[in-house]
């Protein structure tokens, strides 16, 4: 969210009636503004009161599309336009505030954040240096994502967003102007098409919905077509809109915003259809004009004009204090301590307003334009170089816990899953399988989603000291004939069960995953009655079958447990546990329809792993020194070769039972 207050100077103040009048200000844009930002931070900071806050970032979108096309119009008109000059404006306009608070929430990171977490930032540094946040996060999105809170940095995609369309439109101006192609039909035909994209992609890629420019450019359009329109009105168009007074296009504005704060929650696949109401909200409200009854009385009131002066800032600086106060204290921050910061951003946004984007903005200066860019470019690299590092691991702040900071990373090996992927023929990022020794055939395959993954490395250890070799395919729900749907990781599932099963070698099907069994609903006796069905042709076949029972799901983040040894005020969670009780509570049907699957099929084993991991009151994130999640479902390094001790040991002695008395 990036807006320019000086274009506001040159925007026609034009009302649905007096396309003509054009004064040098228009105050209830700033207004406009205000309520923007503020329904985008008190979202953040407490969502239960604006549950449709984050559309504070739409009516900006709108905002910066009429204000950007307003001004690239004019200087059209006026043969004034010059690429040069328009990035120019940009940089003083957009660097100064944006280096502060990127060089701010570095400096914070270096001291608080664990190298993981320091490693993604500094992506995020390099991706908001770039303009390019929104795709970094697009690509991110996926089953290993960290949460939103914890990535203080999460809100440059907004502004990456209007860049990328800033380097885009200008082009499609001149082109118009060039042509002698009406401004308003260009953008219109933009925005259908960008519309378009948006509703056809936010039921099948809703991440990619979100964050694409393709199908967020209609919003800044819509602002662009407003200004297109009142610079040059188009008769029919005068007319329908004169249907209304001003007043009521400005009342009709602000009932739209108001159903979309209260209405559009997070729950909803957004933008979509429901964008238009901040979109279509904020084209009446500034198309009403400023002798609006609405606009002149609550716009422009000096209280909302002062906040919009300082809404860049405030918007930059709201959610990295947000969100660092949620790392610090591994979870949501206490209520108080939210409402202080919110103050405190406040604070911050007037002080980087007045000593820092003013001056630079406006204050004297050949090279500004030039020294803002390099310092941008070096503040890229330097995230990029950090990131390179791995997030610099030995940095004094963070070595006091350096064993257990390691036990936070998702370890992989890229080569052995490469080999393995070749081997079998899987072509895609959603075929995927690990094994021991990709020379010889494999004789155990380990099947299941992240849950298989995470105790790979031990039972891969332990086959191997049998001179056996395990293969692990990587599945969703690792059971035969659950109907995939347009999931490609369910569609990939049956053909890895085939596979599993049709390899002759293979005589043991170990299946770990984190579904819990539930028959009191449809989905859940067709899961059922799917694992069943696995069991039975994997036991037909010859072939041994054995469980694990999943770990305990934490209710807290395993970080609470290692000190941040930066942040004197951080939080350590002692004892590093949850009660055992509520791990019993989480299904309290699976452990009886399990015992029906090993009833009804006597030669499945269950590796139980929750007595491996709690004794009678706790359920254990760390024993005896080693952090065993590093997440909270997931299995670290150290608690993979654990379970994959406890594993050994537990088969050994089934094994020598079945064998019996020699």
């Amino acid at each position: 969210m990036k807006i320019d207050h000086d274009m506001t100077a040159l925007a026609p103040a034009a009302s649905s009636v007096a396309l003509s009048a054009h004064p040098v200000y228009r105050s209830d844009i700033d207004g406009l503004r205000a309520i923007a930002v503020l329904a985008v931070v008190v979202f953040h900071a407490f969502p239960a009161l604006i549950p449709g806050g984050f559309t504070g970032v739409d009516i900006f979108f709108v905002i910066s599309g009429f204000l950007i096309s307003t001004i690239l119009a004019k200087s059209l008109a006026h043969g004034s336009f010059s690429f040069a000059g328009f990035y120019a404006r940009r940089i003083k306009r957009i660097f100064p505030a944006l280096l502060a608070v990127m060089a701010a929430t570095l400096a914070f990171g270096w001291v608080a954040l664990f190298p993981d977490e320091l490693a993604q930032l500094a992506r995020h540094i390099t991706g908001g240096a770039g303009f390019l946040s929104n795709l970094v996060l697009w690509n991110e999105v996926g089953y290993f994502d960290r949460g939103a809170d914890t990535k203080p940095l999460l809100h440059l995609w907004s502004l990456a967003i209007e860049e990328q369309f800033y380097i885009l439109w200008p082009v499609v101006l001149l082109l118009a102007w060039k042509r002698r192609v009406s401004l308003l039909a260009a953008a219109a035909v933009l925005a259908a098409l960008s519309f378009a994209v948006n509703v056809g992609g936010i039921h099948a890629f809703p991440s990619a919905t979100f964050y694409s420019p393709a199908s967020r450019a209609w919003e800044l359009l819509a602002g662009a077509m407003l200004a297109c329109a009142l610079l040059r009105p188009v008769p029919s168009l005068t007319r329908a809109v004169a249907l209304l007074p001003p007043n009521a296009w400005s009342a009709l504005g602000a009932l739209f915003l108001t159903l979309g704060f209260a209405l559009i929650t997070a729950k909803h696949r957004f933008p979509g259809w429901y964008a238009l109401l901040p979109v279509a909200g904020a084209v009446m409200l500034i198309g009403a004009g400023p002798r609006a009854w609405f606009n002149r009385v609550v716009l422009s009131n000096r209280l909302l004009v002062w906040v919009g002066l300082i809404s860049y800032p405030l918007y930059l600086w709201h959610w990295p204090l947000l969100s660092y106060a949620h790392i610090i204290e591994t979870g949501t921050p206490a209520p108080q301590l939210r409402a202080a910061l919110m103050v405190l951003a406040v604070v911050l946004a007037w002080l980087t307003y007045r000593l820092i984007e003013r001056p630079l903005r406006f204050g004297e200066g050949r090279y500004k334009v030039a020294v803002l860019a390099g310092l941008m470019v070096a503040l890229g690299a330097g995230g990029a170089w950090i990131a390179r590092q791995g997030g610099m691991p030995q940095r004094a702040a963070v070595l006091e816990n350096a064993r257990h900071q390691k036990s936070l990373v998702l370890v992989e090996d890229v080569q052995n899953a490469a080999a393995c992927k070749k081997r079998y023929g899987f072509d895609s990022l959603y075929e995927y399988c690990l094994i021991g020794d990709v020379t010889r055939e494999p004789t155990v395959a380990l099947v299941g989603d992240s849950h298989a993954y995470h105790v790979v490395a031990g039972l891969t250890k332990y086959y191997a000291s049998r001179g056996e070799n395990l293969v692990m395919f990587g599945t969703r729900h690792p059971y035969w004939g659950v109907k995939p749907g347009d999931d490609p990781y369910q569609q990939a599932t049956q053909p890895m069960l085939e596979l599993a099963l049709g390899i002759p070698s293979i005589k043991t099907l170990v299946i770990s995953t984190h579904i819990q069994f539930d028959t009191s609903s449809p989905d859940g006796r067709v899961m059922y009655n799917a694992a069943r069905d696995t069991i039975r042709r994997f036991t037909e076949a010859g072939k041994a079958v054995i469980m694990m029972e999943d770990v305990p799901l934490l209710s807290f983040d395993p970080r609470a447990c290692i000190k941040r040894a930066g942040i004197v005020s951080s939080a350590t969670r002692a004892p590093c546990a949850l009660p055992r009780s509520e791990v019993e509570k989480r299904s309290p049907q699976n452990e009886a329809l399990v015992a029906g699957l090993l009833q009804e099929f006597p030669g499945t084993a269950l590796f139980r792993t929750r007595d491996l991991l709690c004794d009678v009151t706790l359920c254990w994130a760390m024993k005896d020194g080693n952090l065993l999640y590093r997440d909270n479902n997931h299995l670290s390094y150290e608690g993979d070769l654990y379970i994959g001790g406890k594993f050994a040991a537990w088969d050994a002695l089934r094994q020598s039972r079945m064998d019996g008395p020699r």
